[in-house]
């Protein structure tokens, strides 16, 4: 979901955190190390002491950027801060809600929504600051006169008014019931309010005014207004109780169960699906279906929210109650579908943990571009194939726990710059052989939703556009869940509905009217919802059931030693060992580090979204328990034998100098070049003052190496998280071996991929001109030699291929080799097989298989790779579908390699078709 969530991106100041929060933040919780985040990890780090706040007010307390002024943005601060505190830092930027507060006034020299405990503001004289809860203190009246205020909830309540008073067991006036969950007395119900402040909510009966949104029919149109549902209860009964393991058996009983409850619905309640509701703090929103009960009996909501490098929380009460795992990037470098699988149980048992019932995630774009913003958040790299295959490891754990995935961004969303209005043309092609395959993988495994891009494809925007989200969508891969917006990209409403948009969030805008929709389309839209949620098993228990109470579901702290762990082995499993001269690494018992670099000490830096560690925007996890590599390598060798440097002016006689590089990348914005700030000219420094220079490089994708020849030893960590000391300490006294490969080709300096109208486009338009030639495809076929290949990784160890086989057997083909560990330390290769045709032109070769082998020195193991037709065809524009080169009688090449460049074996075989 888009960080800015509307359409302003570059007009948006940047909330610095400690401006607004200070110390402590109004009306929430401090954030306390949990009795699980206490405990020590079997490695040693982790104790209470050791992940105590390094840096307080940092990522805790960052918020979402402010968008043109707007109130969405405004919300969640106002909510949690309160707007007293929230207009005084923003006054130059936030006229209108200044005037709000003006308008709603205060008391006691306070605003109505300050927390007097924390900004001192009651100073007047009959004014004292009185405890109303555990969180929130409030200036009242010493003398028991009328105040604007006297009782509040546990947290800024809203301003005082007429028009809205405490009703159906909320007893403050004007209590906001998302906020504290009271109206729960038959005959009431927690609506938005309508003076302007709509992301509170008050309680109201039931016939308080509430719009049916039937418009007193029940036919074609009439729902002019939006509003709310019938109030009818329907219930799921027993249908799909019992699921079909296969996941195509699964989708049957599911629509065929949606089908059913749709029919026991007005059109209005239909509607209810269909958008998404503001919600409360801790999600990124949620569809609120009218009538719709859970297992339990209460009203079901299907909550969603980010989760693509875990769960964000996206209030400062939540930071450190969910793990900051590594980034999707480094999932698509372990190039081992255990480690997605590994991912994807522990952040689903996370969401569980917090109630949600959508992961918004995983991203499978595929990096076309270098430069690209989401890079960092992308599982399939540069390669189809590679996302594909970790995508569906991913999806399938997502959907075992009974979370819907969401695979995003649909479609061609390959650069942030412009990325509201960018308009690309793409070949049908490309869309099919480089595009579509990581998406058709995570639908197949089992993803229930698709999230459509901000940017336009063919001239209109994903969210409406009828060939993306009918042909390629449903047609083209039988998708069967339903479509959601990202935040604020729908343009249109019956365009969008027409098209195949089933769910507008964050709320209802364009479709509060979809009076030119027929019944059978929102039939068809709202049953898409449905049967994602039966697919997913949820109406029968499995998956998330929050308990709706004080404190919400989001408030569970949701981490744990396994999760640490967990993140701890994918930082190991994806590192990417690019240099190792004369066995640098791992280090020498005897030798004494020197670290040089901000990212050795700490993840903070002049970022207006994450930290070296993680990067910015709706997938950025807050916490405050990142151990950073200084950290961690001090753990591991003792505080005597390890220091830092802030530069290299004193450096003299080191044994080994490790300098910490980091590039960041957030949401919202492409980088502006891959260099990785100050690297250099701290290595050229460091010559002749350290007996060996090691460079760890932080990276969110590719980045420019030229300090390479200058250095003995070179790591990448792929925007590695919390955890990223232990593991660094691990991977540098060798105690793990670096197992990861790029999932991006690391060009020179010198290359020159694009023309400015393919990238970042002219005119608001972006050609991808270069067709299916994306990634190490195009070094190879035009013969651009790049810094490192797609795929290429070193170990501690030495691996011998040998025995090599290819043969056809039916319409497939069987590739079988041995892989040896010939070294003297533990590891894991990566053997990669590339398969071309002439019907493959201009594209030489792609990948098609790999595995990971994990090998103890002096150890094989024989590999098998069993590969089909499908390996060897390619999309034909003329007759808009597949062709194989046994189709046309072609021989078909396959390669086994140790990355995308250098071959160690092939072989050329003609296969029979299946046809």
């Amino acid at each position: 979901a888009g960080v800015d969530r509307h359409h302003c991106l570059g007009k948006m100041p940047i909330i610095q955190k400690k401006s607004i929060f200070g110390d402590s933040v109004a009306g929430m919780p401090p954030v306390t190390p949990s009795p699980q985040q206490s405990g020590e990890l079997e490695t040693g780090f982790g104790s209470d002491a050791e992940r105590a706040p390094l840096t307080s007010n940092i990522d805790a307390r960052r918020v979402r950027p402010v968008c043109c002024g707007t109130a969405f943005a405004l919300s969640a601060i106002a909510a949690t801060v309160g707007v007293g505190s929230m207009v005084r830092t923003l006054r130059a930027n936030t006229q209108s809600v200044e005037a709000l507060v003006e308008a709603t006034g205060g008391q006691g020299g306070c605003d109505w929504s300050e927390n007097c405990a924390n900004t001192d503001c009651c100073t007047e004289a009959g004014f004292s600051c009185v405890e109303q809860s555990e969180y929130w203190s409030a200036c009242v009246s010493s003398n028991g006169g009328d105040s604007a205020s006297t009782t509040l909830a546990p947290g800024p309540s809203p301003a005082p008014s007429t028009t809205f008073g405490g009703k159906g067991d909320c007893v403050a006036a004007d209590e906001d019931c998302t906020e504290s969950l009271c109206c729960s007395d038959d005959g009431y119900e927690c609506v938005k309010r309508t003076d302007g402040m709509w992301w509170l909510s008050t309680c109201k009966k039931a016939s308080d005014g509430h719009d049916t949104g039937d418009g007193g029919a029940d036919g074609d149109g009439g729902d002019a207004g939006g509003g709310g549902g019938s109030g009818v209860v329907v219930k799921p009964e027993e249908c799909g109780r019992d699921m079909p393991a296969d996941i195509p058996g699964q989708w049957k009983v599911a629509e065929e169960c949606a089908e059913k409850m749709i029919a026991q619905m007005s059109r209005a309640d239909k509607k209810t699906f269909l958008h998404g509701d503001p919600g409360g703090l801790g999600f990124a929103g949620m569809i609120k279906p009218s009538g719709l009960q859970g297992p339990d009996g209460g009203d079901f909501h299907i909550t969603m929210n980010d989760g693509p490098q875990g769960y964000n929380g996206y209030t400062p009460a939540t930071a450190s109650k969910s793990t900051q795992y590594p980034d999707l990037v480094a999932i698509a470098a372990s190039f081992d579908t255990n480690i997605a699988e590994l991912f994807g149980k522990s952040v689903s048992e996370e969401f569980f943990t917090k109630g949600c019932r959508v992961l918004l995630g995983p991203d499978v774009e595929i990096v076309r571009a270098p430069l690209s913003g989401r890079t960092f958040e992308s599982l399939s790299g540069e390669d189809p194939y590679l996302g594909s295959q970790l995508g569906a490891a991913y999806v399938r754990e997502v959907h075992r726990h009974g979370i819907i995935a969401t695979a995003k961004h649909w479609l061609n969303n390959e650069q942030e710059k412009h990325r509201q209005e960018i308009d690309v043309v793409v070949s049908d092609r490309a869309q099919h052989e480089i595009y579509l395959p990581p998406f058709k993988a995570a639908i197949k495994a089992g993803a229930g939703a698709v999230m459509c891009s901000y940017n336009k494809v063919y001239g209109d925007y994903a969210c409406e556009n009828d060939k993306l989200l009918t042909k390629l969508l449903r047609e083209d891969l039988n998708f069967k869940g339903f479509v959601v917006s990202d935040w604020g990209a729908v343009h249109s409403g019956a365009k969008s509905a027409k098209s195949g948009l089933n769910v507008e969030m964050p709320s209802e805008d364009y479709f509060k009217d979809l009076s030119d929709v027929p019944d059978k389309t929102i039939d068809k839209l709202a049953k898409g919802v449905l049967a994602a949620v039966y697919a997913a098993g949820q109406f029968h228990g499995k998956g998330p059931q929050p308990i709706w109470g004080w404190p919400p579901p989001y408030y569970q702290d949701s981490t744990s030693d396994e999760h640490r762990l967990a993140a701890k082995k994918i930082i190991t499993s994806s590192a990417v060992l690019l240099k190792n001269d004369a066995e640098t690494l791992p280090l020498k018992e005897s030798a004494k580090v020197t670290m040089f670099g901000k990212a050795c000490k700490t993840g903070e830096g002049n970022y207006g979204q994450g930290s070296a560690y993680s990067a910015g925007g709706s997938g950025f996890v807050a916490t405050t328990f990142v151990i950073p590599p200084l950290d961690g390598l001090k753990k591991s060798l003792g505080e005597a034998v390890v220091s830092w440097s802030e530069d290299a002016s004193t450096a003299q006689d080191l044994d080994v100098a490790i300098v910490c590089g980091a590039s960041h990348e957030e949401e919202g914005t492409d980088r502006s070049s891959l260099e990785m700030p100050g690297v250099m000219e701290m290595v050229q420094s460091l010559k002749g003052k350290a007996a060996k220079i090691v460079v760890v490089a932080i990276a969110p994708g590719a980045v420019d190496t030229k300090w390479i020849d200058d250095v003995d030893a070179a790591l990448v960590l792929f925007m590695p998280g919390e955890q990223v000391g232990p593991a660094l300490a691990d991977l540098l006294t060798g105690v793990s071996s670096p197992g990861g490969r790029l999932p991006v080709t690391f060009p020179k300096a010198t290359e020159e991929r694009f023309t400015p109208l393919q990238y970042p486009g002219e005119g608001l338009k972006s050609e991808f001109s270069e067709g299916v030639l994306v990634g190490y495809r195009w070094n190879i076929a035009k013969q651009v030699e790049p810094a490192f290949p797609f795929g290429f990784g070193l170990s501690y160890t030495t691996f011998d291929m040998s025995g090599f086989s290819a043969e056809c057997g039916g319409a497939g083909a069987l590739v079988s080799l041995t892989v040896a560990n010939t070294g003297a330390h533990e590891g894991s290769a990566v053997p990669q097989v590339y398969v071309g045709f002439a019907g493959l032109a201009p594209v030489v070769r792609q990948l098609r298989a790999f595995t990971k082998v994990y090998l103890q020195p002096d150890s094989k193991e024989v590999v098998s790779f069993a590969l089909t037709e499908e390996d060897w065809s390619f999309y034909d524009e003329t007759s808009q579908g597949w062709k194989s080169a046994s189709d046309l009688g072609q021989p078909i090449t396959i390669s086994i390699s140790t990355n995308s460049q250098d071959i160690v074996w092939s072989k050329s075989l003609t296969c029979a078709s299946a046809a």
